[in-house]
């Protein structure tokens, strides 16, 4: 257990603590179920995945049910050519997360790092979909991989209506999508924005997913679909490079908060920052505080600060670098960094906030590195339960929106862009941990997540889209349920900020009240704040369990949707 060390925070002054304020709920985003849960950024995709469940699958079926569904669905932000990290807890006490990033090429030089195009065949990473959700389903699903596909062919071959979050997707997307014949053809008819409700069918992409479905992941990595994919990029993903490709069983990230256990990604993700973060505001006692504090703000906001900081030296592709987690989630660590915290002044939002040394609590000493990211917010969250405990978070992403704008003819679906996810190699700095090499995984900020209570059941499952916004936004969610005991809903709904050490000001979704505007202002933050419910600031698809009731709810800032079986 964590040692007794709370901060405790003073009020500010004549603050007036404020309840939520109501939002208005759209479609079938709430759901309360005790035989399994799906929530997903979309009602069908969810859909899918309790079909699964209803047929006695358990939620490593489901899960891959519903990820192969929202390739169809939403085809913007997860595709047969993204990538994705999916975390599971098991009913039989098993952690597991299972890495199917993508991999650069086995062409890739430093020589090519500053000419990198951000869209286009030479931006694109191997992808890893096909591949992770065929191994999860092989090591822990109980149906066949033809059962659990059944849902998302029959998406692609009989179509789907148009909702309003792809048709912004698609308008965004006209300028270069009107010249593309191949993604024109589905998603511009007529060379024209579809209305809303039109039936978005996408023939190839059931061709490719019957393919997979009656040959398994070889087809895609050394069959037919292989070839397409080096046609596409021109080679710059080669056939070779294909072949090569495998997802990894890896050891999850375990972290404590407020005795409840945290189950996070390995690196080269965001799991860690997450767990750092947790573990540094676990310093700081918030009994009597709301979402709307501008002191609990301004901790949780100060943490992820400092946790960030860490994260660009740190957090590198394992099979590249020795990622000293024992010393980033020591309770020791954490307790330094946590008194680097001033309650009454902000610390600077520059590359002024240091990164710690974890090398020094596990007995040596290191070099510190520090690189910029670039992030984008084409990604997806999943969140699935069933009856028994099993729990899955997955997060899948493109990168940006439509990946590499290269869809691979005949098949229908596009290639991710996230080579730009590496930083460029300079030669100023040799220990930059994320530098393009062959084969290695570029660094991203997904973070899905489970906890459980403090009797060891799953208490939480959850994630979100959101690109740099992630790890706020998932540190967030579990402060408001567990610390702010808010109900899943209120939780999902109450605004979000975003704070990294890269940004320059404290990012505030609207729906803050004005006296915590002025309060943080007060405290030397620079804030700006953005639309209600807005989008960047992510999609959680999340469940909460309590009292053996199972709640859903799908992303109410992407019209997710829940399911029950």
């Amino acid at each position: 257990m964590k040692k007794n060390c709370k901060r405790h925070l003073a009020l500010v002054a004549g603050m007036v603590l404020v309840g939520l304020m109501a939002w208005v709920v759209v479609g079938e985003q709430i759901e309360t179920g005790t035989e399994g849960m799906v929530a997903t950024a979309h009602q069908l995709a969810s859909d899918a995945g309790a079909e699964i469940l209803a047929a006695g699958g358990n939620a490593v079926d489901a899960a891959v049910a519903a990820a192969f569904a929202i390739t169809v669905v939403e085809p913007n932000a997860s595709s047969l050519g993204g990538e994705g990290f999916m975390l599971l807890s098991l009913a039989d006490g098993r952690d597991i997360a299972i890495d199917y990033r993508s991999v650069a090429p086995g062409r890739i030089t430093h020589e090519d790092d500053n000419d990198d195009p951000r869209y286009g065949p030479e931006s694109t990473c191997v992808p890893g979909v096909v591949a992770g959700l065929a191994l999860a389903l092989e090591e822990y699903g109980t149906m066949a991989l033809a059962d659990v596909m059944a849902p998302a062919i029959k998406l692609a071959r009989d179509g789907f209506p148009l909702d309003e979050v792809l048709k912004t997707r698609i308008s965004d997307a006209y300028e270069w999508m009107s010249v593309d014949p191949i993604a024109s053809a589905i998603y511009l008819p007529d060379g024209l924005i579809p209305e809303t409700g039109t039936i978005i069918v996408q023939s190839d992409l059931a061709n490719a997913l019957e393919l997979i479905a009656l040959n398994g992941p070889s087809v895609f990595y050394r069959g037919e679909i292989a070839l397409a994919i080096a046609e596409a990029t021109e080679d710059f993903l080669s056939y070779s490079d294909l072949q090569r490709y495998a997802a990894i069983i890896r050891t999850p990230v375990l972290s404590e908060y407020r005795g409840y256990e945290v189950i996070g990604t390995p690196p080269n993700v965001a799991g860690i920052t997450v767990a750092e973060a947790l573990n540094i505001i676990d310093n700081f006692d918030f009994s009597g505080y709301t979402w709307s504090d501008p002191q609990a703000i301004h901790v949780i906001a100060e943490a992820l600060k400092l946790a960030s900081a860490d994260r660009l030296p740190y957090d590198a592709d394992p099979d590249f670098f020795d990622v000293p987690l024992d010393g980033l989630l020591s309770e020791e660590y954490a307790s330094a960094r946590a008194s680097l915290i001033d309650l009454n002044a902000a610390l600077m939002p520059t590359r002024s906030v240091p990164a710690g040394d974890p090398y020094l609590y596990m007995g040596v000493g290191e070099p510190v590195a520090i690189a910029d990211e670039i992030y984008s917010p084409s990604t997806t969250q999943l969140s699935i339960l069933d009856k028994a405990g099993n729990a899955v978070s997955i997060t899948q992403t493109l990168s940006d929106f439509w990946g590499a704008r290269v869809m691979v003819p005949g098949y229908g679906f596009f290639i991710n862009d996230e080579l730009h996810n590496f930083n460029n190699f300079n030669p100023d700095n040799l220990t930059d941990v994320n530098v393009h090499e062959p084969f290695k995984r570029p660094r991203t900020v997904i973070a899905p997540t489970i906890v459980r209570d403090p009797e060891g059941e799953v208490f939480l499952v959850v994630g979100t889209p959101g690109a740099g916004y992630i790890p706020s936004t998932v540190v967030e969610m579990i402060v408001n349920v567990i610390d702010f005991g808010m109900a899943l809903e209120d939780a999902i709904r109450a605004p979000k900020f975003c704070s990294r050490v890269s940004y320059k000001e404290l990012r505030l979704e609207g729906g803050y009240p004005q006296e915590t505007l002025d309060a943080l202002a007060a405290l030397g933050h620079t804030v700006k704040t953005y639309g209600e419910m807005n989008s960047t600031f992510g999609g959680i698809n999340a469940i909460l369990v309590e009292d053996g009731v199972m709640t859903g709810v799908g992303s109410f800032r992407r019209d997710g949707g829940a399911a029950t079986p």
